[in-house]
């Protein structure tokens, strides 16, 4: 289960971090927990710090100037660290292959605005106004565009970027749905 790095938002698809950093599906976690905890067992502890200029787990728990996060990256799981607003990104070994070219990121990006395009319709026409109401409408998204997102490995929750009505329900999808099928999206990579 070890990681790896695998880019900064500085030389990424702005598009992938917007959606990475801002889904709801997303989990914060203390620095401490994740350098003390986490990244040593993912193997990743040394090469953070070193990354990031620090000489000792102390400090970089304490850091007020960082945050770490677990999230998707192109529909990938992953862990950040934003330090001094540039996110530092890995990504399970097992999957670094699914790491999309520039090429493949904004075709993706591209899919995504799409069917961005297509929610808002069904939005408009069913005006869901309960929570119960956004997951049946979330269930007729995904069974309608099925094999857009999961080829493209879209979770629901990145078109809840921004505490938006539906948020939750979308998380609630996404954690019984998205990810579930092992062969979706190897194609893209």
């Amino acid at each position: 289960m070890s990681h790896k790095f695998v880019t900064r938002c500085i030389e990424a698809n702005g598009d992938d971090i917007n959606e990475m950093v801002d889904m709801p599906l997303k989990t914060t976690m203390t620095n401490g927990y994740f350098i003390e905890k986490l990244a040593p067992k993912l193997g990743i502890d040394k090469e953070v710090m070193g990354m990031l200029g620090y000489d000792t787990k102390k400090f970089f728990a304490g850091d007020w100037a960082m945050n770490c996060a677990s999230s998707f990256y192109q529909g990938i799981p992953c862990l950040y660290v934003q330090h001094s607003r540039i996110e530092h990104i890995f990504v399970d070994d097992k999957d670094y292959h699914l790491v999309l070219t520039e090429e493949g990121a904004k075709e993706r990006q591209i899919k995504i605005s799409v069917l961005r395009d297509y929610l808002e319709e069904l939005i408009e026409e069913r005006q869901p106004s309960t929570p119960r109401a956004y997951f049946s409408l979330a269930k007729a998204f995904y069974n309608a565009h099925k094999d857009d997102l999961d080829s493209y490995r879209i979770p629901l929750s990145s078109f809840a970027e921004h505490c938006c009505d539906y948020d939750k329900a979308f998380v609630q999808f996404d954690k019984s749905h998205f990810g579930k099928d092992p062969e979706a999206g190897r194609e893209l990579a």
